[in-house]
Order: C-alpha cells, then sequence, then structure tokens
C-alpha cells in the first residue's frame, strides 16, 4: 500500500524577519564591495578628500561611494523580493539555491583572500574607521530603502 505524499503548506514570513534578513544581506555585500575597492586602490578617506580639492575628478572620487550603497540597495532589494513573493519552502529552487550558495561562499573566500595579504592604511587610521562607518551607515539606510520598496505592493 503506497501512502501518498503529503505537500507542505506555504508559509507565510513576518515582514521583521523579511526586512531584518534584506538589511543583513545589503550591508554584507556593501561591506564586501568596500573590502574589494580598499584592495583595488580606491581608499575612501583619499577619495574624500579629493571630492573636497577642486583640481580632482568629482566623478572618479564618488563613484565608489555610490558604487557601496547601490549594491546595498539592489541586494537587500532582490532579498526581500524573494522572501516576500516566494512562499516557504523552496522545493522548486534547490539547484539554484545550491548554486546561488556555491558562488557566494567563492565570492567571499576571494574576497577574504585578498584581504588577508597585509595593507597599510595611508594616513590617520580614526580617519578610515570613520569613513568606513559612516559608508556602512549609508549602505544601511540604503538596504532597509531597496527592502521596503520591494515588500511595499
Amino acid at each position: 500500500m503506497q501512502t501518498a505524499r503529503r505537500e507542505l503548506a506555504p508559509v507565510e514570513l513576518p515582514p521583521i524577519l523579511i526586512y531584518a534578513t534584506a538589511l543583513t544581506c545589503g550591508v554584507m555585500a556593501a561591506l564586501a564591495l568596500q573590502i574589494h575597492l580598499v584592495r583595488a586602490g580606491f581608499d575612501l578617506v583619499d577619495l574624500w578628500e579629493s571630492i573636497l580639492s577642486a583640481r580632482a575628478l568629482q566623478l572618479r572620487a564618488a563613484g565608489p561611494w555610490w558604487a557601496i550603497e547601490g549594491l546595498a540597495f539592489i541586494v537587500s532589494g532582490a532579498t526581500a523580493a524573494a522572501l516576500s513573493r516566494l512562499p516557504l519552502p523552496w522545493r522548486r529552487f534547490r539547484l539554484l539555491r545550491w548554486a546561488a550558495g556555491a558562488a557566494i561562499v567563492f565570492a567571499l573566500a576571494e574576497i577574504g583572500d585578498s584581504a588577508a595579504a597585509p595593507h597599510a592604511p595611508h594616513g590617520n587610521l580614526g580617519a578610515n574607521v570613520a569613513a568606513s562607518l559612516a559608508a556602512l551607515c549609508v549602505a544601511a539606510l540604503m538596504a532597509m530603502l531597496g527592502a521596503y520598496f520591494t515588500v511595499r505592493r
């Protein structure tokens, strides 16, 4: 005698869990991009100083700041869209989840490996910390906006 498989009922996630997950993903993506940009030579303090000077190109100075905030907005919006529109359990998307998870792990491993190399910050350490915290606070604000605009129907 065969027993029929029961389908699990779709589970609606609470909005606070959707917002918290989207905010976390957006800020972590912004942090990873910030680490990558610093290793590529785009120091946030030097860029901030060149924004205030009249002789430097403003776009080169503002580009990494916009990239960090834009990535936080996009990643949090995509996370909130997936969590709010696709009810749990996600049985159909197993292969996609594994592929996305593997890509995220490899990307974070590459960023972590490049950040592990010795790097001496130019200038004042306090200014580097303040610029990093300012970028992450603005990234958190953009992540909240991305999640809010995506979940709001």
